[in-house]
């Protein structure tokens, strides 16, 4: 009997220790953090900055192949009359396939400028994200929008920090760019 209780003694000590040194080496509890990456893409300073800047730079473009293609619109409703020359359908028909050639064209710099003008958004929101989850302890981050996120604590949202870093990011860049002139 004296060696069933001393066993069984040795046995609860044993796993009482293991259980202790599990509590020691136990992980931390994971801070999660969430932000909405629209919102900052679409509301912070840099987003303004690069809508402005695609605007003055191709707001001119855009607005005569525009004018070209109502121009041309209008050319096509004149063309509808039988009486019209094969003539003046080939020209038509030219002028509309070069409309389609410029437009196309003017599309490929658009969309290799917006490309250039993302990357450089998306490099200032992670360095921005990065500050702010460092800053308040996250050690994981998540954007809703991406989606898999069904709900999250006020508490875990970090947009508008976020939406101010990178604002405060973008201003010294500039700041940084407008210095080195």
């Amino acid at each position: 009997m004296r060696k069933v209780l001393m066993m069984t003694l040795a046995v609860c000590m044993l796993l009482a220790g293991t259980a202790f040194a599990a509590d020691s080496n136990a992980v931390p509890a994971a801070k999660i953090g969430v932000v909405d990456m629209q919102t900052v893409a679409t509301q912070s300073e840099p987003a303004e900055a690069a809508k402005k800047l695609m605007e003055d730079k191709f707001g001119k473009e855009r607005s005569a192949l525009e004018k070209q293609g109502e121009a041309l619109k209008k050319k096509a409703e004149s063309l509808k009359n039988p009486k019209v020359s094969e003539e003046k359908k080939l020209e038509f028909i030219r002028s509309k396939q070069d409309l389609d050639q410029k437009t196309r064209n003017f599309l490929r710099k658009v969309e290799q400028e917006e490309v250039k003008l993302r990357q450089d958004m998306v490099t200032l929101v992670f360095s921005a994200t990065y500050e702010v989850a460092r800053a308040k302890g996250f050690n994981f981050v998540v954007d809703v929008t991406a989606g898999g996120v069904l709900y999250a604590d006020q508490s875990m949202d970090l947009t508008q920090d976020v939406l101010t870093e990178v604002n405060k990011l973008y201003k010294e860049k500039k700041n940084d760019k407008s210095g080195k002139k």
